[in-house]
């Protein structure tokens, strides 16, 4: 009788030849036109062309070019104005406004977030101050905006700055309140104090919400 091991039985390989249709299936690429529908900014362009249709076509049906302009009315008007009027200066006075207002706005949030995660105090008044401000409409201090500062560039950064400062601060706050014991322990621990700890640790895992309270307070400026 022989030591050697018994090897399995041999089998033939078993191959899988497609039919026709499945070949044919499998070989030719999807139409060009059902390609172009799966791209996510072709749906976008869709759905704009649809909307300036149907602003064009209730502009016409309404036939009243100062309370509803046509779509084509908007398109010369905006050429016109680009071309040979005032539009490029009056958009970069907009914008600057708004920058100042907006980095006013960073600015005080990042004091009063500092000053609330460094003293129970600071926590206190920045509890306070976005319980009272926060709710109220950035539009609602205008009228007294205008009687402070006048109708002019004061007032529009006054309201601006309002409408930046409590939505970046809160969302700040809450995440370095959100920070591990861990982590702070571990900035301790190196001797860490003060702004260098806030710096180095906390704004590094709070930045999602910091992130978020910035776009927040872009879209409200």
């Amino acid at each position: 009788m022989s030591d050697r091991p018994l090897a399995p039985p041999a089998r033939a390989d078993i191959e899988y030849a497609p039919s026709a249709g499945e070949t044919d299936e499998v070989s030719q690429p999807l139409p060009l036109s059902r390609r172009a529908l799966a791209l996510p900014w072709v749906h976008k362009l869709l759905i704009l062309i649809v909307l300036v249709g149907a602003w064009e076509a209730y502009a016409r049906f309404a036939n009243n070019p100062l309370l509803v302009p046509t779509f084509t009315q908007t398109v010369v008007a905006l050429r016109d104005a680009a071309v040979g009027g005032p539009l490029f200066q009056r958009v970069a006075v907009s914008l600057r406004i708004l920058l100042t207002g907006y980095a006013i706005g960073l600015a005080l949030a990042a004091a009063l977030t500092m000053l609330a995660v460094s003293f129970r105090i600071g926590s206190d008044l920045l509890s306070l101050l976005t319980a009272m401000f926060n709710p109220l409409p950035a539009i609602a201090l205008l009228p007294l905006a205008l009687l402070w500062f006048g109708l002019g560039y004061g007032s529009l950064v006054f309201v601006i700055v309002h409408s930046v400062l409590w939505p970046v601060a809160l969302n700040t706050l809450s995440g370095f309140r959100a920070v591990s014991e861990t982590l702070r322990m571990v900035g301790q621990n190196y001797g860490l104090r003060g702004v260098p700890y806030i710096v180095r640790i906390l704004v590094p895992a709070a930045f999602p919400s910091i992130l978020t309270g910035l776009k927040i307070g872009w879209a409200f400026a």
